[in-house]
């Protein structure tokens, strides 16, 4: 059966490929995949990490160790050299998860500029059609699942966060297009908001005092990335084929919770109180 068919039952013999997998919420969703049976590639760029280390964690969890891959999501060329080596590996690719984000934070209006833009778009929001294309291109069908990693930053401002907001919110964009164009092919396509998380990519753009600020007055808004590893799962379980072209918030409820609470941490419901 190839990889059009939907189903949980098949998930040992699937094929995932999670760009920027190799820290945080990217090895979090290729480790949940691992642990469903199915193979998985991870990407990653400027050598950031140890792959022998990761292949160890791992095989530590009991899973087979990932396929890892350095590649440059910005770069369409790279992007089909990777489907080819994905396809030379596997012959096959069900799930894309497009998760590589990378902006320029924004101190002050001069840091605002059009080729720091550009640069925005080029890593944290172009990809998901490079990536679908290019899969496309390589294997003659499209990917079954497609994940867009997503943020609620092209809603609420978070500090220095202009140029990556913007990038999210045409990433969720170009999600729901990508849903409709592609509905025809039986590929589903979806973007998710993961609430806050601890992980180097928010340390390094929120700072290390905002996270800690967060840890000490109010931890359970920081959400385990294990939480959005699970919805990436369930989105590509086969039981969720009925959801395509939808930004989904996965923070355990947290946007839902007054401003004011989180400051004075007064007037939370029961699952909230600390």
């Amino acid at each position: 059966m190839d990889n059009q068919s939907s189903g949980s039952q098949h998930q040992d013999q699937r094929v995932v490929l999670v760009t920027g997998g190799t820290r945080g919420l990217g090895k979090a969703i290729g480790l949940a995949f691992a642990q469903t049976g199915a193979t998985v590639f991870l990407t990653h760029r400027w050598g950031s990490v140890d792959e022998e280390d990761l292949r160890a964690e791992f095989t530590a969890a009991g899973v087979a160790a990932p396929h890892i891959i350095e590649s440059d999501v910005s770069d369409a060329e790279a992007t089909q050299a990777l489907m080819q080596t994905i396809k030379t590996q596997t012959n096959r690719l069900d799930i894309v998860i497009s998760n590589v984000a990378f902006s320029k934070t924004v101190q002050s209006l001069a840091d605002l500029n059009r080729r720091a833009m550009e640069r925005s778009l080029d890593y944290s929001a172009w990809p998901v059609v490079d990536l679908v294309q290019a899969a496309h291109a390589v294997f003659g069908r499209f990917p079954r699942y497609v994940i867009g990693i997503s943020s609620d930053g092209g809603e609420v401002c978070h500090p220095a966060y202009d140029l990556a907001g913007v990038s999210k919110a045409v990433l969720e964009t170009l999600c729901r297009y990508l849903a409709l164009r592609l509905k025809t092919e039986g590929t589903r396509v979806n973007a998710l908001r993961p609430g806050f998380l601890d992980t180097a990519s928010a340390r390094s753009t929120f700072g290390e005092a905002a996270l800690a600020a967060i840890q000490a007055r109010s931890p359970a808004l920081l959400l385990d990335p294990t939480a959005v590893a699970n919805v990436c799962l369930a989105l590509c379980s086969g039981l969720m084929d009925a959801v395509t072209g939808q930004v989904i918030v996965v923070d355990e409820g947290w946007s839902l919770v007054s401003p004011l609470a989180h400051i004075t941490g007064e007037g939370l419901p029961g699952p909230f109180t600390q």
